[in-house]
């Protein structure tokens, strides 16, 4: 399968690339900056600005399936509800609109392309709580007072992608690290976990490709991931 991968050059989008290559599929990484990107076997790289519709559609030419993993430059971990990074906080009160305008992007260049499955990397804090225990209710509730504009926006993206005709996927991780693998992670439709227990990137990534791949029953579903 053609797996595209859009924000490439972030710190899921390089695990997803990997785990995709890992698993035999043919990897297309779109960026802004391809030149970052090294090269290897099966992978492609694309030239493609998420703010730019037709350089995205341009890029996802001949592509079974495109995962997003687009969010703020600087912003905390993509899909966190909490980070270590204190110096970032102040870009996540105010993160623009990168999300809701992007992610509105690459639907339309999905369509133009004629790509039919679309997974979207999003966050718990986007949640409801209804799947948490209480105490995880509470702490996605008062994450979602203090970064009030940044839940706004990935929610604006989140009723695009539902309102679309695509084979959509949205995946909601918790706080991401940048620690090693751990495959003991849980994800589907509506599953229990805990927005204060961070999940590496690389699981993050595996399910994503997972979603993208493979998982029939996740399609046209919100998908938690985490422990």
């Amino acid at each position: 399968m053609k797996v595209t991968v859009i924000g490439a050059t972030g710190a899921t989008g390089r695990k997803v690339i990997e785990r995709a290559l890992d698993l035999g599929h043919e990897v297309v990484a779109v960026a802004r900056r391809p030149e970052v990107i090294a090269p290897t076997a099966r992978l492609s790289v694309r030239r493609g600005d998420v703010l730019d519709v037709p350089s995205i559609a341009k890029a996802l030419a001949d592509t079974d399936v495109v995962i997003s993993c687009i969010g703020p430059t600087g912003n905390f971990s993509q899909g966190t509800v909490i980070s270590e990074g204190i110096s970032n906080i102040r870009k996540n009160f105010s993160p623009g609109t990168i999300m809701s305008v992007g992610i509105t992007n690459i639907l339309a260049a999905c369509q133009s392309a004629g790509v039919k499955r679309f997974v979207m990397q999003s966050g718990i804090g986007l949640s409801d709580g209804k799947e948490l225990s209480a105490l995880n209710r509470l702490a996605i509730n008062i994450s979602g007072r203090i970064f009030t504009k940044a839940v706004e926006d990935k929610a604006i993206a989140e009723r695009a992608v539902q309102r679309s005709e695509l084979d959509w996927i949205i995946v909601r991780p918790p706080a991401l690290s940048d620690v090693a693998a751990t495959s003991k992670y849980t994800a589907g439709p509506s599953t229990r976990i805990s927005p204060l227990r961070p999940l590496s990137f690389a699981d993050c990534a595996d399910c994503l490709v997972r979603a993208a791949t493979n998982e029939p029953t996740w399609v046209r579903k919100i998908v938690n991931v985490g422990r």
